[in-house]
């Protein structure tokens, strides 16, 4: 999605879901955000989300060999890298093998030893995943969002799409082995590690010893609970990376309004409606956006339900009458 510098997100494993993800509004206007000055590759993980194949390889070898796949299909040379919770390890073990591919390596509640993080051993018991699974998702999504109610509820419901219980411990006990402490110094790429400070489940001296440890790495640590970058602060976040990579930041980048049906429009929606309530067909909405038609007909698959709308005529009806297509 989006033009302008090439980003790549390796699939944050087990939590990996390329349509579900679009459900849960914080994620999507983050990366509404970024693909005003980026053009954004992300991919599902082999096993997980709408990967095929029944079988999940998480360890690195097979997550820097998937991502080095995608890469050549997408034709990069050059591109910046993300990697977000558990696939930090296996993007620093990616940007310290290919110096001459990573610009830049932006790492979001990482670690480079998976035991820090799950000190704890695992087991893909099946009895025993089925059964605690319910709980153990409510929980992550709590510690994702720093709180409860429908925001929550979304992600939980996000979680369960992304993996099957087995398939998820089994991504969980691959990133307890991660260990690339002995890689941080090869990495050349202007780095950035960025997480929030107060969140529960992210320790900052994790964060500080992979600043230490990459050359010239820069730290920054946000105010905020959420664990999350697509909860809380979104805004804060989102320019933090825009200004790491030199984008310039969209005005109200992750702004929302409430609607009188208690949803939220992204900035991005608000613009494609506007343009729908002057008669603009897809094709032209993306050309005036910069967007694919295939964006723009998401955005308003997105936005139907959130107003109470079943077509383009009652969404331009509605906008015309909300004054939102000025």
């Amino acid at each position: 999605m989006g033009e302008g510098v090439p980003v790549v997100f390796m699939p944050p494993i087990p939590f990996c879901h390329l349509e579900a993800m679009w459900n849960v509004p914080g994620i999507s206007a983050w990366f509404d955000a970024l693909a005003h000055g980026a053009e954004v590759a992300i991919y599902d993980a082999r096993g997980l989300g709408l990967s095929e194949g029944t079988s999940v390889d998480c360890s690195i070898e097979a997550m820097t060999r998937d991502l080095d796949a995608v890469v050549q299909r997408l034709g990069w040379d050059e591109f910046v890298l993300c990697g977000f919770f558990n696939a930090s390890a296996p993007a620093i073990a990616y940007a310290s093998m290919h110096p001459e591919r990573v610009t830049d390596l932006v790492l979001w509640g990482g670690f480079a030893r998976g035991i820090d993080v799950y000190p704890l051993p695992m087991t893909a018991d099946v009895r025993s995943a089925e059964a605690n699974w319910p709980m153990a998702l409510d929980t992550a999504a709590r510690t994702w969002t720093a709180g409860a109610g429908d925001e929550a509820r979304r992600t939980a419901e996000y979680f369960r799409r992304c993996a099957r219980p087995v398939q998820a411990i089994a991504a969980f006990v691959a990133a307890r082995e991660f260990n690339v402490r002995a890689e941080l110094d090869a990495v050349t790429a202007r780095t950035l590690v960025i997480q929030r400070r107060e969140a529960p489940s992210l320790r900052p001296e994790i964060a500080r010893a992979i600043a230490a440890g990459i050359p010239g790495a820069e730290l920054v640590l946000l105010p905020g609970e959420a664990a999350s970058p697509f909860s809380g602060d979104i805004d804060a976040g989102a320019r933090a990376i825009e200004a790491f990579l030199g984008i310039e930041a969209h005005e109200s980048s992750v702004a929302a309004t409430t609607n009188a049906f208690g949803e939220s429009l992204t900035a991005r929606e608000l613009e494609v409606l506007a343009l729908v309530a002057k008669g603009r067909a897809n094709k032209e909405i993306a050309l005036a956006l910069g967007l694919s038609v295939h964006t723009v007909e998401r955005h308003l698959t997105n936005l139907y339900p959130k107003i109470g709308c079943r077509s383009r005529t009652e969404a331009a009806a509605y906008a015309l009458t909300h004054g939102l297509a000025s």
